[in-house]
């Protein structure tokens, strides 16, 4: 169902270099220009560790924004008064895999597997292992890890130990065990924090039930593809996922098997959002572009490139957020982006940049006839001109050496044939 009034859409999207977008997206096709953008963070200040890792909304809302860097800050922002509060989880080692509120505490998770949960008053460390994504659920006291070889768990706030475990599938046909990796998980709507899906690097998408057992009530593989990201779709256990070379897929958990696809990217999908009026499936990647599709006709509405790799994103409908600041002009804003990147380089590419490029070798130029030798010889051509090639002349004394020098090598082999000849045995009898 398209919308036929024009609504507006509040988008937040983050990068690897550290910028953070504001877009303000229209049904109206017509009324999305440049001017609908603006940068929240100045592109000059940033720093080669200001990537953002993770961004999720503080508060049920959705007006309060957590940021966690590369550096291991945390900063707050409200969408109506700007950046509030600033942390720093420094806690342990490791990116920042996962953000989310409990009523007054903030929770905290390093890939390391540290989990902080810190308020005004108290603080607490959960070790849960090495994880690549931790999530907490908004309507209760409860959050989940996974990641390589580490399995989803979830963990009630305030207690040590994880109130589920997950089991792994039986063993293949070959009684090889089956490898686990939990890139992305999400707590499914209306299920009270008790249904988990989950999906891996090693391309399967996975429904747990702790009510039921330990093991997923529901698997999908996909062959040769990792699941880098998923989220809720519009319907009852319906999920959207996205892939690393581009794929964006609606699973559907109840028949076991993908339902619809969207198309379009060239990168692999970083995060998913859904905005549910309109039906609006928000998708960014790392070709550098935001991408928004219809959700029933799968149809691409509207597309924005963005001058840097995103990886995050959030939507917000319920509230009209206006423009704060005046978009300056674009080229300035590339360059600004660009700079940024280019300071964050491998050894590799330092050690290119340091090597002699080798040229080719000059090429000989042409004598003119005023400055041929006098030995040289023209040689005239049928069609009236002379061929001033010096490759292609030779001299007398050229070919006369060359002459004897075939004599030599003839009267030579002549020789070693008579020789070998007299010692030959038939030829002697």
């Amino acid at each position: 169902m398209l919308i036929s009034e024009d609504k507006e859409v509040e988008i937040f999207v983050a990068s690897k270099i550290g910028s953070f977008k504001h877009i303000k997206y229209h049904t109206d096709h017509t009324k999305n220009t440049k001017k609908c953008i603006e940068n929240l963070v100045e592109i000059k200040t940033l720093q080669k560790d200001d990537g953002i890792t993770r961004m999720e909304w503080g508060n049920k809302e959705r007006t309060e924004i957590l940021i966690g860097r590369k550096n291991q800050q945390v900063q707050v922002y409200d969408i109506l008064e700007g950046f509030t509060k600033s942390y720093t989880a420094d806690f342990s080692n490791g990116d920042i895999v996962g953000l989310g509120r409990y009523k007054r505490r903030l929770i905290a998770g390093l890939s390391s597997g540290v989990v902080k949960i810190w308020s005004k008053k108290s603080e607490e460390l959960v070790n849960v292992g090495k994880i690549d994504r931790m999530r907490v659920y908004e309507d209760g006291d409860v959050f989940a890890t996974g990641g390589e070889e580490n399995d989803l768990k979830i963990w009630r706030i305030g207690e040590p130990t994880p109130i589920f475990v997950a089991k792994n599938l039986p063993h293949d046909w070959l009684q090889l065990r089956r490898p686990v990796w939990v890139s992305d998980l999400c707590f499914l709507n209306n299920e009270g924090g008790n249904v988990v899906a989950v999906c891996s690097r090693h391309g399967y998408v996975r429904l747990y039930d702790t009510r039921a057992q330990r093991r997923p009530v529901t698997s999908v593989d996909f062959e040769k593809m990792a699941a880098t990201c998923i989220t809720n779709s519009f319907d009852d256990r319906q999920v959207l996922v996205g892939f690393g070379r581009g794929q964006l897929h609606q699973v559907d958990l109840r028949k076991g098997k993908p339902d619809k696809g969207f198309k379009g990217s060239a990168g692999a999908i970083t995060d998913v959002a859904t905005v549910a009026e309109g039906r609006l499936v928000v998708s960014t990647s790392l070709d550098r572009q935001l991408r928004v599709h219809q959700f029933e006709t799968k149809e691409l509405v509207y597309k924005q490139y963005l001058t840097s790799k995103l990886t995050c994103v959030l939507v917000q409908s319920d509230i009209s957020v206006p423009l704060k600041h005046a978009e300056k002009e674009i080229k300035e804003e590339v360059k600004d982006e660009i700079k940024v990147e280019t300071d964050d380089v491998d050894d590799f590419d330092q050690l290119f940049e340091k090597m002699e490029t080798v040229g080719e070798k000059p090429s000989k130029k042409k004598l003119p006839l005023e400055e041929l030798p006098a030995n040289k010889k023209i040689k005239p051509s049928s069609e009236g001109r002379t061929d001033t090639d010096l490759e292609e002349s030779l001299t007398d004394d050229a070919i006369k050496k060359l002459l004897k020098s075939t004599e030599k090598q003839k009267r030579k082999r002549e020789q070693k044939k008579r020789e070998k000849k007299a010692k030959s045995v038939f030829h002697n009898a």
